[in-house]
C-alpha cells in the first residue's frame, strides 16, 4: 500500500514556480519532508510529538500551526520552573474559594473550584485539539514523571476521581517542546515521537519570505540580508527576526548598499550587544 500522508499543508505554485508551500502572510512553511513525517506518525499513532532544535527553528510555533492547517482548536501551556505536576490537568481556584468564603457563599463541594487544564481540555474537547507544551525542559524534573500515564494511556483521574479520556479514535494531538537544557528520561522519551527542527537555511529564508511577503518579495532585500547573517549556527537570527529585517527594509525603501543598510541589519539581525559582542 503506498504512503497516505495524514498531514499536507496547504499547497500552490509559489513565486518562484515551485510547489508545496502555502501562499499566506500567516504561513508556517513546513519544507522538510522529516517534520511532516513525525507529524503524520504522531496523528496515526496517538502518541505526543516531542520537538527539539536550536533557538529560532520554529518549535513553538509547530504545533499552533499544525493546529491552523488541520482547522483544529488548540491551547498552549508554557512551562516554568514553577509550574506543579498537577498544572497541566486541573488548577485549584484556592483565590476564588477565599473569595467565596469572605462573601459567605464557599461551595462546600470543593469540585466547583478545580478548573481544567490544558490535557483536561484537550482530552475533553468535542472536536479535535492540538494540545502544546512549551519548554518543558524548564520543569521539575517530576512534571515530565507525572505525565508519564496520562500521555501513555490518554486518560487520568481528578481529585474526586472522576475519569478523563480522550477519544482514542480521535486524539488530541500533544506537542510537546524542548530546548535540550535537561535531559528527559528514558521512559517519557519512549512515550513520544521526538523530531529535531534544523536552523532556518537560506533556502528555507527565502520560502518563508515568498509565503509572507507574496507580490512585495524583493529578491535583492532578502539576499542582502541572508549575506549579512553569515554561517555560525549559534549566531543564526530566528526566522521571525529575519522577516522582521526584510518587511522592515521594504516597508523603509532601505536597500542594500544604502547608507541605512547597515543600521538597519545592526537593530535586526546583527543586534549589537553592550559588551561589544555580537551574536
Amino acid at each position: 500500500m503506498p504512503y497516505q500522508p495524514r498531514f499536507q499543508p496547504g499547497t500552490i505554485t509559489g513565486h518562484d514556480g515551485t510547489t508545496g508551500f502555502p501562499d499566506d502572510s500567516e504561513a508556517y512553511v513546513f519544507d522538510s519532508e522529516q517534520v511532516r513525517m513525525a507529524i503524520d506518525v504522531a496523528l496515526v499513532t496517538g502518541r505526543p510529538l516531542l520537538v527539539h532544535g536550536p533557538a529560532g527553528s520554529g518549535k513553538s510555533s509547530l504545533g499552533p500551526n499544525v493546529a491552523r492547517e488541520l482547522g483544529w482548536d488548540w491551547g498552549v501551556e508554557v512551562v516554568s520552573a514553577r509550574t506543579e505536576p498537577e498544572d497541566l490537568l486541573w488548577r485549584f481556584d484556592a483565590l476564588q474559594r477565599l473569595n467565596d468564603a469572605q462573601a459567605m457563599r464557599l461551595n462546600p463541594d470543593d469540585q466547583h473550584y478545580y478548573r481544567p487544564g490544558l490535557l483536561w481540555r484537550a482530552f475533553a474537547a468535542e472536536g479535535r485539539f492540538v494540545a502544546v507544551i512549551d519548554e518543558i525542559d524548564k520543569a521539575d524534573p517530576d512534571i515530565p514523571s507525572s505525565l508519564l500515564r496520562p500521555l501513555g494511556s490518554l486518560t487520568f483521574e481528578t481529585p474526586w476521581g472522576h475519569v478523563v479520556t480522550a477519544d482514542k479514535e480521535q486524539p488530541p494531538l500533544i506537542v510537546i517542546t524542548t530546548n535540550n537544557e535537561r535531559q528527559l528520561s528514558r521512559p517519557f522519551l519512549r512515550r513520544c515521537v521526538t523530531v529535531e527542527l534544523q536552523a532556518p537555511d537560506p533556502d528555507h529564508l527565502r520560502r518563508v519570505a515568498r509565503c509572507h511577503l507574496r507580490d512585495e518579495y524583493d529578491a535583492d532585500v532578502v539576499d542582502g540580508l541572508i549575506a549579512l547573517m553569515g554561517d555560525d549556527p549559534d549566531g543564526l537570527p530566528s526566522t521571525a527576526e529575519f522577516l522582521d529585517s526584510v518587511k522592515a527594509s521594504i516597508q523603509l525603501g532601505i536597500t542594500p548598499g544604502s547608507p541605512k543598510w547597515n543600521q538597519l541589519a545592526a537593530v535586526t539581525l546583527l543586534k549589537t550587544l553592550s559588551e561589544g559582542r555580537t551574536r
